[in-house]
């Protein structure tokens, strides 16, 4: 067979290559993994060495699993990767399991976490090679899996090798390439044949030594392996060469043919039927159907035997697992441009139609769609508005693509035009087509449209916005509000999303929400709408909370949780459990605030939604940072931004994930994350009011400080702490209470009494308003003691934090007091935080007073088996126990990108790099200690 070319030939010219993946092979084959990607121009050998090292793995007795993309099948979720799995006769990814597994696991977020387990699995058992040839034409759920798994399953003995065509890429095809070249991957370019291997693969082809005339008929190919092979079969076929005691001579000089033009040249050579069938069978895709080929020829199956004989002889289509497939996909593009433009397009309309027919599902054939539909075409539009909601959480970009191509589609009828641009607003901006979101909406707004048109625009332009900012996701909220004659739900919806909005803004903002606020529970009511009641009940408590009526906003954040409990996973409009839960946190009573995002995340697991999931792993690294849990908080946080490539962004949960790393650098010191920190402050400062500016303000105003520009400091914290101001209006968003010391202290430290004063008389009015909340006392007297210089209400700061689960807020009142007993009890709490800026501050402090204190004398080391946190240790264990991550995600109700990151971590604390040295690990440590303290490492 022409195209497949280890039939035919020796690999010639790449032992580097081969000698590479050989390494790579024998490293695994000792436990150890990576990534290898090859790259090349079309036809220049990149499956052939797949194929090379797929027999390599075999021969030594490792599991190989390999598939490859497809340019018809880039609209099927995960299809290049799952017939990857399920290929050989032991499948990690049996399809009967796919099939059974529910609803919501089809979705994108959950089948990745299906793949991760059933992958991990598979590893755990033995070592892994899995090939994964033409990444350009895979879809964007393998895409999105390259991307990521390899990353998060590093630790294991998996090998993966990927095979790309240079030329013009998708962004998610440029973005994998990235994320597997990262540091640890490796990268082999297929460069064209030297002269020798031409020389070599020329005899190879015609089984005799070339003479030189041949040769140099051979090197006009340029190196490059299918041209050559189809220059010489030419030249064989053509009866232009000549074998004489084992030495092959041209007969007839010509010119070397181009490879469409040999395809041509094959075509005509078989039989008038044949060429037909072949040309018909290319526009159903590189593999044939044989009933739907009868169909579109108009022949019967027995009449196509003989003509499907001929191509098969003329290596134009090969057998593989009991199916006909054209050789080559570029023998398949070869045939179908053989066609003319109008008839090709004709034949891909009718075979769209047939494969229907044969229940072929829509997404699957939607590209031909796309491509052949014409304008008013209802069945098509139909069809593609379909395929764009069948796609949208599995190939978000593929239904960006239809959904584009059925609005392009409908421009004969404008107002059903409208509402098809209202459908697809979500589904745009999820995916990163803002722009081309916003202009569509634009240009269906500038005609008049009826009200339930226009509202659904704007109530999807107000979702669309609510994710980059508070300030126009109001303005589009409020163009809805006013149109007239609204119906009932979405008019509550709309009213909804425009408190909410204004309730993140600035004072007058905030003020208006409150002002509105009863209409739009009223409006609620009306529509009987709990998701909106839901909301609003939220926004209420919030406006309490900046009210100080901290009791009443207890009560409203419990209504509104009680409110959302009866709505819709997918109808919901704001999580009132995940302000419950920072509010509780706020308090001072995080434990009470974990158990409601242990709750949360239970949940969303089970409904299986990956964007809520994200949400409240937002809200739980918050937590963990007010709990003093700096490394569950950055793990969470972590986990929070790995998943924007699999989710999408999000940008209340990158802004609260990139503010808790940076307050988490700020207390370890890590540079890496004081300088994520510092441009998140930046960017975010530039970007966006109300809340999010805050904290961006606020974190930039610690780092100043922090860096000694104590002026810069109180710049910025004008922004950071505008009510303090402002103490009898309360309008803006309360901040931590455990913020009010910090902030005297920066005051003072920059000559600033008159604002240290205003932030202290602002807690004491908090405290007076509400005697009963402890938080709000120690932070009171901790202020105040600070600026009146009180070591008596320093110590009763102290005895108060003593009862509250605040480390750090009480770590930092000790190091106020500046005696040594205090001090010494200040370090233990930063080490055992994890603060280790802290920390050293307190030591070189205690230097000073001679007291010297050696590195985590008390506390826990940077390293080895004590440097680990206790979440850390419980998920060590169970990995090493054979649980995979999956598997200790739901034991402990955590994402698995959560338990991944704890993972990364405690591989680096203890100098490993795989599972297999981590349960040696474990069983050594273990064995060590039931020896004794003396035989501990």
């Amino acid at each position: 067979m022409t195209m497949n070319l280890s039939g035919r030939h020796r690999l010639r010219g790449r032992q580097p290559e081969i000698a590479a993946l050989r390494t790579h092979v024998a490293a695994l084959s000792r436990g150890t993994g990576t990534k290898v990607l090859i790259q090349g121009g079309p036809g220049i050998g990149k499956t052939r060495i797949l194929t090379e090292t797929r027999r390599m793995a075999e021969a030594t007795g490792l599991r190989v699993m390999h598939g490859g993309g497809d340019p018809e099948g880039r609209t099927i979720p995960f299809g290049a990767l799952l017939g990857a799995l399920h290929s050989g006769p032991d499948p990690i990814f049996p399809a009967a399991v796919l099939k059974a597994a529910p609803a919501t696991s089809a979705k994108r977020y959950w089948l990745l976490q299906e793949l991760h387990e059933h992958v991990e699995r598979a590893a755990l058992t033995a070592p892994l090679v899995i090939a994964i040839d033409d990444l350009q034409w895979c879809d964007e759920g393998t895409l999105l899996a390259l991307r990521t798994l390899p990353q998060r399953l590093s630790m294991h003995p998996i090998v993966w090798i990927t095979a790309v065509r240079t030329g013009p890429l998708t962004p998610d095809v440029r973005a994998t390439i990235s994320a597997l070249s990262l540091p640890g991957g490796h990268l082999l370019t297929l460069a064209p044949l030297p002269g020798e291997a031409v020389a070599a693969m020329t005899g190879d082809l015609l089984a005799a030594t070339p003479d030189p005339g041949v040769l140099h008929l051979a090197r006009q190919a340029e190196g490059h392996p299918l041209l050559l092979t189809e220059l010489i079969n030419g030249v064989l076929d053509e009866g232009a060469v000549a074998v004489t005691e084992g030495v092959a001579r041209l007969t007839r000089r010509r010119l070397p043919l181009r490879f469409h033009a040999s395809i041509q040249h094959r075509l005509e050579q078989v039989s008038p039927m044949a060429k037909k069938a072949a040309q018909i069978a290319s526009v159903l895709g590189r593999t044939v159907s044989i009933d739907q080929l009868a169909e579109l020829t108009g022949e019967s199956a027995v009449t196509l035997l003989e003509p499907l004989e001929e191509l098969l002889s003329a290596d134009l289509l090969t057998e593989s697992d009991g199916t006909l497939v054209f050789s080559h996909n570029l023998i398949h593009e070869a045939v179908q441009a053989t066609l003319p433009a109008t008839l090709r397009k004709a034949l891909r309309r009718q075979a769209v139609d047939l494969r229907l027919d044969h229940g072929i599902p829509v997404a699957r054939i939607a590209a031909d769609l796309v491509e052949t539909a014409e304008p008013g075409d209802e069945t098509a539009i139909a069809l593609l508005r379909r395929a764009a909601r069948d796609l949208a959480s599995t190939a978000p970009s593929a239904a960006v693509e239809m959904s584009r191509r059925a609005i392009e589609l409908s421009a004969l009828d404008p107002l059903r035009q409208a509402g098809f641009i209202a459908e697809a607003l979500p589904l745009f901006s999820q995916t990163g087509h803002l722009g081309e979101a916003l202009a569509l909406a634009e240009t269906a707004l500038r005609r008049p449209l009826p009200i339930e048109v226009e509202a659904g625009i704007r109530l999807g332009l107000t979702l669309v916005a609510n994710q980059r900012s508070f300030r126009e996701a109001v303005e589009q909220s409020r163009a809805g509000v006013a149109l007239p004659g609204l119906p009932p739900r979405i008019r509550a919806q709309l009213m909804a999303m425009l408190v909410f909005n204004l309730a993140l803004l600035d004072a007058e903002e905030i003020a208006e929400a409150e002002s509105l606020l009863p209409a739009a529970l009223a409006a609620a009511d009306q529509a009987a709408d709990q998701a909106s009641r839901a909301t609003l009940l939220s926004v209420g408590s919030m406006i309490a909370g900046n009210r100080l009526d901290i009791h009443r906003a207890l009560d409203l954040a419990d209504q509104a949780v009680a409110a959302s409990r009866d709505v819709r996973y997918t109808d919901v409009l704001w999580m009132p459990g995940v302000w419950k839960a920072a509010l509780l946190s706020m308090l001072g009573r995080v434990e009470e605030a974990l158990a409601e995002t242990d709750d949360g995340v239970r949940k969303a697991r089970h409904h299986g939604q990956a964007k809520l999931l994200r949400l409240w792993g937002t809200v739980r690294c918050r937590v963990y940072l007010d709990a003093g849990r700096l490394g569950d908080a950055r793990a969470e946080a972590e986990a929070v931004m790995a998943m924007s490539d699999e989710l999408g962004p999000g940008n209340f949960d990158d802004v609260t994930a990139r503010y808790v790393l940076g307050r988490v650098g700020l207390h370890t010191g890590d540079p890496r994350e004081l300088a994520r920190g510092r441009e998140f402050a930046d960017a975010v400062m530039r970007a966006e009011t109300g809340q999010m500016r805050r904290a961006g303000a606020w974190l930039a105003a610690q780092a100043a400080a922090d860096d000694g520009d104590h002026t810069r400091a109180m710049e910025l914290t004008a922004e950071a702490a505008r009510s303090y101001y402002r103490p009898t209006s309360s309008l803006s968003y309360p901040s931590d209470p455990a913020d009010e010391p910090v902030l005297v202290r920066m005051a003072l430290r920059a000559g600033d009494r008159a604002r240290a004063t205003l932030v202290t008389e602002f807690a004491e009015t908090r405290h007076r308003d509400n005697p009963d909340i402890p938080i709000y006392t120690a932070t009171a007297l901790h202020a105040r003691a600070l600026v009146d210089g009180d070591a008596g209400l320093l110590v009763r700061a102290v005895e108060v934090y003593q009862d509250i689960p605040r480390p750090l807020a009480l770590a930092g009142a000790l190091e106020d007091t500046g005696t040594i007993p205090h001090l010494d009890a200040a370090l233990r709490l930063y080490e055992q935080s994890e603060a280790e800026y802290d920390a050293a501050r307190v030591r070189d402090r205690l230097k000073g007073m001679g007291e010297r204190r050696s590195r985590a004398v008390s506390g826990r080391p940077t390293e080895g088996w004590d440097s680990l946190t206790a979440s850390e240790l419980q998920i060590v264990r169970l990995v090493a126990d054979g649980a995979t991550n999956k598997q200790v995600a739901d034991r402990l109700f955590l994402s698995p990108h959560t338990v991944s990151t704890h993972l990364w971590h405690a591989f680096a604390k203890l100098g490993i790099g795989s599972r297999v040295e981590l349960t040696r690990l474990v069983l050594e440590h273990d064995s060590a200690t039931m020896r004794g303290p003396a035989g501990r490492t």
